[in-house]
């Protein structure tokens, strides 16, 4: 028991450690490139990232084979990935921080689209924001398995999908071939969107492979590490622009 101990804090201190000098790299890599620009004139206002953490409260998601609550996962990942970004220079804003729906007390409508009615509000309630939300998938068959990115009807957005579903297939998940999707109607965040925004479906709960990774916090660490790179690859942080 004592050896297994040894190991899993060894395993966090050498995924801590690549995290660390991940965002180093991140941060001399802008620095670099933008170093000769005169970033007054040139660059527009990098945006505030609004992160989503899908479900929550009374709506738990989708259900692992295991009993894995899907709402629980999209807040630890989005937890972890949100203190990357803000180590990195990024301004975050969180829908949720707590096991909880975002429904009103008025009555109106269902608790369900009442929640998703607010994740839209705080999304558009600056002119300058992306929009990120974390989710989880399932499907009847077991063998269906890897992240896939959907984006709102922006050519910001389409790109930003590419990047993060072309960075997870190259370093997390080698055989991932999954495409990227443009929202349909039965996606509201990403359909009534005003900013660019894409969601994340980032693995399936039905695998019981990837519903054991998504579990893990090393791989919650590593999968957030890789879409702080792919966000960094179109925007990079405002703490870069302001040296």
């Amino acid at each position: 028991m004592k050896s297994e101990n040894i190991k899993n804090v060894l395993a966090f201190a050498f995924i801590s450690i690549l995290l660390v000098l991940s965002i180093i790299f991140i941060n001399t890599f802008f620095a670099t490139i933008l170093s000769d620009r005169d970033i007054d004139a040139d660059l527009e206002p990098f945006p505030i990232i609004v992160l989503d953490a899908g479900h929550g409260g009374a709506d738990g998601g989708a259900v692992g084979y295991d009993g894995t609550l899907e709402k629980d996962l999209n807040l630890q990942i989005t937890k972890t990935l949100a203190d990357l970004l803000r180590v990195s220079g990024y301004d975050v804003i969180m829908t949720r921080t707590e096991d909880v729906m975002l429904s009103t007390d008025d009555g109106i409508g269902s608790s369900k689209m009442q929640d998703l009615k607010q994740r839209l509000s705080i999304s558009s309630e600056h002119p300058d924001t992306i929009t990120i939300s974390i989710h989880c998938n399932k499907f009847p068959s077991a063998s269906c398995k890897g992240l896939q990115v959907y984006h709102s009807d922006s050519e910001k957005a389409a790109a930003l999908a590419e990047s993060v579903q072309s960075s997870v297939a190259t370093i997390l998940q080698t055989g991932n071939k999954r495409q990227i999707k443009k929202a349909d109607s039965s996606i509201y965040l990403l359909h009534r969107a005003k900013n660019p925004s894409i969601l994340i479906e980032c693995g399936f709960l039905s695998n019981p492979d990837e519903c054991a990774s998504l579990s893990d916090q090393g791989y919650q660490k590593q999968l957030s590490a890789i879409l702080l790179c792919a966000i960094s690859s179109k925007y990079p942080p405002n703490s870069i622009l302001e040296s």
